[in-house]
């Protein structure tokens, strides 16, 4: 193994298990701030009444994708040569998720913080800010759950090993199901947030020990 690539595990290992943990930690931040309400006025209560965590959310949900990319760059590699469509595909899918998650930390951001002194400070524009945002974690979760099983089905035949490749599989499921947040209730959430951050730590590990 060259030293560039065992740079890339590394890093990219490193990279991933942090990525995890944040987005585990986010979890606990919506937990604390609470679902939003779905009335302008009371959105603009539920922001002033969770202000810390929500401020937090958009901090937190910025690096965890800041530590995506050189995380999803190391999977790729650590797959290509196992099945290099399964890994290009769910890469790929990955891929396009992260710019989304910028666009919805900026979005958030408007939620929270001034931007020459203008904050969403009206009901109808605390809707559509809370509409589009959550709307966008819903896409997210779609897309980074097919995107896990595509992955994880690579994996069955590699260095990850079977255990690591099933974790994925329910983790994709799961994923799927938590993009439904308002309708499948805490305890599901909580599970696919869960098992979520373990497949990160999981296979952050494992692209860490590859170096």
């Amino acid at each position: 193994m060259s030293h560039e690539l065992k740079g890339i595990y590394t890093f990219g290992g490193i990279s991933f298990i942090i990525s995890g943990i944040l987005f585990l930690v986010k979890y606990l931040l919506d937990l604390m701030a609470g679902p939003p309400p779905s009335i302008g006025a009371e959105i603009l209560a539920w922001r002033a009444s969770g202000e810390l965590p929500l401020a937090f959310t958009s901090e937190v949900l910025f690096f965890a994708g800041v530590f995506l990319v050189p995380g999803v760059i190391a999977l790729y590699y650590s797959l290509a040569s196992l099945d290099r469509s399964k890994a290009a595909v769910g890469c790929g899918i990955i891929a396009v998720a992260i710019p989304i998650i910028f666009v919805l930390v900026i979005v958030h951001g408007r939620l929270i913080y001034t931007v020459y002194n203008i904050r969403v400070n009206t009901p109808a524009v605390a809707e559509l800010v809370v509409a589009v945002y959550y709307g966008g974690l819903h896409a997210i979760g779609l897309l980074l759950g097919g995107a896990t099983i595509v992955v994880s089905l690579a994996m069955k035949r590699g260095v990850y090993g079977r255990n690591i490749a099933y974790l994925g599989i329910a983790t994709g499921v799961f994923d799927i199901i938590g993009a439904y947040p308002d309708t499948i209730g805490p305890i599901l959430i909580m599970v696919s947030q869960i098992l979520f951050a373990a497949w990160f730590l999981a296979v952050g590990w494992k692209l860490y020990r590859m170096r």
